[in-house]
């Protein structure tokens, strides 16, 4: 297709037919509040490390659903735990959960049962109205609770137990066979599982949790 001049007009015509091609409508941009949902990254704590239950999962899931991310949205367990194959305890506990982890803000009295997901996290809309729901809302950063930490912790001392393992055979290998298939096998086998405990102790303690003595030191002597 190229452009033609007429009448001062610029319009697109098929160069194969010679047929003026009528302009098409602006295609709004995501950040027209066509449906676009920001999930935020950066500095903060990420969702996949909170340790979410599924239940936990679905009310962001049925927020987001129900224009959640840029407006306010009543939340009644007894209404929403059908819809969420869940019970209303369930439910009311999820949300609890949420609001202390600074995922849900409450908007209104704690009575109101009115919440929206946290606009540092999640927003759906225009960029200007992002902006006003900051000054408005003021959010809070999202935060690890006890049990995000626990978990962490938890995770990072199985995987330290089990990287300390495969070293341990992949040594008792080496001494046995050096340069056997079994030995290359067992060190990348203890490769990869030192990687993984690295990993999850630099999670806990990125989190915020207070490393105990047997992980700092692990995580010094694994990352010389």
């Amino acid at each position: 297709m190229a452009a033609t001049r007429r009448a001062r007009n610029l319009v697109l015509v098929d160069q194969a037919t010679g047929e003026v091609i009528q302009k098409k409508e602006r295609v709004h941009h995501a950040f027209d509040g066509k449906g676009y949902t920001l999930e935020g990254h950066g500095a903060e704590v990420s969702n996949f490390s909170l340790n979410l239950s599924g239940a936990e999962w679905d009310v962001l899931d049925w927020m987001k659903q129900h224009g959640g991310c840029a407006n306010p949205v009543r939340l009644e367990p007894a209404d929403v735990a059908p819809v969420l194959c869940s019970t209303p305890n369930t439910i009311k506990s999820s949300v609890a959960r949420l609001l202390k982890l600074n995922l849900l803000l409450r908007i209104g009295g704690p009575r109101s049962g009115t919440y929206q997901l946290n606009p540092r996290r999640f927003w759906e809309g225009s960029g200007e109205d992002h902006v006003k729901a900051f000054a408005r809302l003021d959010p809070p950063a999202v935060k690890p609770d006890a049990k995000a930490l626990a978990t962490a912790l938890k995770a990072a001392q199985k995987a330290t137990v089990t990287a300390r393992s495969a070293e341990e055979t992949a040594d008792e290998a080496h001494a046995t066979a050096p340069g056997s298939k079994l030995a290359q096998k067992t060190r990348a086998t203890a490769d990869a599982t030192r990687a993984s405990a690295i990993l999850a102790v630099q999670t806990a303690q990125n989190l915020g949790a207070e490393l105990p003595l047997q992980l700092r030191r692990y995580l010094q002597e694994a990352t010389k």
